[in-house]
């Protein structure tokens, strides 16, 4: 074992200095499995788990005792699976006990292929969606919890893989494997192919779009790096063919015209005057506490 490591035992046993994994399995999940489709629903509970492994494992942890016990409930193949992955980052002996016999090592590598979808161990195939004209695997939290979100999406020939859209908070960058088709990026379009890395940095607010109009399959990496953990972030996404601006996030839920933006320098002229601002975006005096000015409509 190499030094500053430690074997981590999973059983359904409660011993003391456990980590509680089978209480925080009922509370995130409703069953002994992971559930299907998007990988969002893991990530609270992937990174509840990462942050009490840090208090007890971890390479250059020298507080590490030899052994640490995992309590866990009764899971399904593909529940045991995710979790032997996760355990998998902070030892490379992982053991799974029953009557008091460990069984061989079930480490896992942090390995997960791109390219072949007929392969796939419990946990990959679980977090898979299929819908007309368009296949993806969601490969988070199975690579780790972190600020990243990975999927690899193979789009039918007239499909395409996400509306015309652009992000305030995530960093996103596209990597054909194989196929072709065409990027639209905001007004322009652009022919890209295998091997073609695109990117889409925060900032500008760049809308892009990726359509198989090739005659053939364009299967895509499609990596999204959050600057927070995704389920702390807020994130405005625009979508220009549609004049929407969807607000998402924790404490958000909502839909705005685009067209409803307002240049803001009135904001700014008028911001120690009270008034208003009514939903077609004009604006009618109103007092408010704290101001003793009222903004004044000007004479007709």
């Amino acid at each position: 074992m190499t030094s500053g490591t430690m074997k981590l035992i999973l059983e359904e046993i409660v011993r003391e200095g456990a980590i509680r994994v089978d209480l925080a399995w009922t509370l995130f999940f409703e069953k002994p499995t992971i559930p299907e489709g998007h990988g969002g629903r893991l990530i609270p509970f992937t990174n509840w788990l990462w942050d009490e492994l840090g208090k007890k494992a971890g390479n250059l942890n020298r507080n590490s005792s030899s052994e640490l016990t995992l309590t866990i409930p009764s899971l399904s193949e593909q529940g045991m699976d995710f979790l032997l992955r996760l355990a998998s980052f902070w030892s490379n002996e992982v053991y799974l006990k029953k009557d008091g016999v460990l069984s061989e090592n079930l480490w896992r590598k942090p390995v997960i292929n791109v390219f072949d979808d007929s392969k796939l161990d419990g946990s990959e195939r679980s977090l898979t969606r299929k819908r007309e004209g368009y296949y993806t695997r969601f490969l988070m939290p199975l690579l780790g919890p972190g600020r990243t979100a990975f999927r690899v999406e193979v789009i039918e020939n007239g499909e395409s893989a996400a509306r015309l859209h652009s992000h305030s908070e995530v960093d996103e960058y596209y990597l054909i494997l194989e196929g072709s088709g065409t990027l639209r990026f905001n007004d322009k379009e652009i022919a890209v192919h295998r091997g073609d890395l695109i990117g889409k940095p925060t900032g500008p607010d760049d809308a892009s779009q990726l359509i198989a109009d090739r005659g053939e399959l364009l299967r895509i990496l499609d990596m999204e790096v959050w600057h927070d953990r995704p389920d702390n972030s807020k994130d405005l996404i625009h979508n220009p063919d549609f004049n929407e601006i969807f607000m998402r996030g924790r404490g958000w839920g909502a839909l705005v015209p685009a067209d409803a933006l307002l240049n803001p320098s009135d904001f700014g002229q008028y911001y120690n005057e009270s008034y208003k601002r009514t939903k077609d975006g004009g604006w009618v005096p109103s007092k408010a506490r704290g101001h003793k000015k009222i903004r004044i409509k000007p004479a007709q």
